[in-house]
C-alpha cells in the first residue's frame, strides 16, 4: 500500500506512512424520499453522488504532523481549495479537505494519531 499524497500546483505534502486500516469510502446519493397516503415510498433522484474518503493515521511522524497542518492552513486553506489526492492504489481524484476541525492527537513523543476528512470533486 503506497503512502497517500496531496498535490497542488507545486505543493506536494507525501506522507511517509500509509492509512490506518480499515479504510472508509462512503458513497452517499442524494434522493428525496417519502410516503404517499397509501403508505407507497416516493423516490425523487436529486442526480448527485457525494463520495467521500477518512483517511485515517497511527503514530504519524512529527514531519508528516507539521507538513499537513501547513496543507491544511497554507495551501487548502481548510475546504477553499481542491487538490488532487493520490489515493493508496496510486489512483488520483480532485478532492476538497471536508474537515472544519484540523485535530490529531500526540499518541506517544512526537507521534501523531487522527483523521482527515476529504470529499471527491466532480
Amino acid at each position: 500500500m503506497a503512502a497517500p499524497k496531496f498535490v497542488q500546483g507545486e505543493s506536494v505534502l507525501q506522507f511517509s506512512k500509509g492509512l490506518r486500516y480499515p479504510l472508509s469510502k462512503p458513497i452517499e446519493r442524494r434522493q428525496a424520499l417519502d410516503r404517499d397516503a397509501g403508505g407507497g415510498l416516493q423516490v425523487e433522484d436529486l442526480g448527485v453522488t457525494i463520495r467521500r474518503r477518512t483517511l485515517s493515521f497511527t503514530n504519524l511522524p512529527l514531519a508528516d504532523y507539521t507538513a499537513s497542518i501547513n496543507w491544511y492552513e497554507n495551501v487548502a486553506q481548510g475546504a477553499l481549495n481542491q487538490f488532487t489526492y493520490h489515493d493508496e492504489n496510486g489512483d488520483t481524484m480532485q478532492v476538497l479537505w471536508t474537515s472544519s476541525v484540523y485535530d490529531f492527537q500526540e499518541t506517544a513523543y512526537q507521534k501523531f494519531s487522527g483523521t482527515i476528512e476529504i470529499e471527491v470533486v466532480g
